[in-house]
């Protein structure tokens, strides 16, 4: 006797309940099966990356920067997108430094610092000399400025002999100076000769020619 239509579509819904609950089932087994697979890849997932160097890209492969150790220094180096440097942090045995440069790789900024000295540099790009500059070490604390010819400008010192203010022509040559110390005040003439100083008709001839060795020499 064949089934009647009720009976067969009776069966279909069965079938199709079993269907559902079927892949319900394969669902669940898969998510647990997924899990495990992460549990365990966690689990074994290293800890600790032994190297020394590690390349960092971006997603097209471009080289953006580097961690690096060697007997010497180690340290982190981030480039530009260019190519050129952009950034570094240095670690060794007599120094640490951070530097910074331009976005095309014009030294900019140095911070440095060891046992002995701290020292802070601000330069003008392809400049030799620092424009701006704070040192500190057992000297004293100096801050200088230079003019884009690299010449001293201006300096401004404090030691144990005192403090001191050096003013300097465009060539460099001091041409005024303030101080704590013997001086007091002078100026001086383009070729380095005392012009004037508080009593100056008191000195003698070898005097006026020592002042000039007596200006602080500041920090550096």
């Amino acid at each position: 006797m064949q089934p009647s239509v009720p009976e067969i579509l009776l069966r279909l819904d069965r079938l199709e309940r079993s269907n559902r609950r079927l892949k319900m089932a394969v669902s669940v087994c898969s998510l647990g099966a997924i899990a495990m697979m992460l549990m365990g890849a966690t689990s074994t997932a290293p800890k600790v990356v032994d190297a020394e160097k590690i390349i960092l890209r971006d997603s097209t492969g471009n080289e953006r920067g580097q961690l690096f150790a060697n007997d010497n220094a180690w340290g982190l180096v981030l480039f530009n997108k260019n190519g050129t440097k952009a950034a570094s942090l240095v670690v060794s045995a007599g120094l640490n430094a951070v530097i910074l440069y331009d976005q095309n790789g014009n030294l900019r900024q140095t911070i440095t610092t060891n046992l002995d000295q701290s020292e802070w540099n601000i330069f003008h790009p392809g400049s030799e000399s620092a424009q701006f500059g704070i040192i500190d070490n057992g000297e004293g604390t100096a801050l200088s400025f230079r003019n884009r010819a690299n010449n001293p400008q201006v300096e401004l010192g404090v030691s144990s002999k005192g403090s001191s203010l050096n003013l300097s022509d465009s060539n460099g040559g001091i041409r005024a100076v303030i101080s704590g110390g013997e001086i007091g005040f002078a100026s001086f003439t383009k070729d380095g000769n005392l012009e004037w100083s508080p009593r100056l008709d008191q000195f003698s001839p070898e005097e006026k020619k020592k002042i000039k060795a007596l200006v602080p020499k500041l920090p550096n």
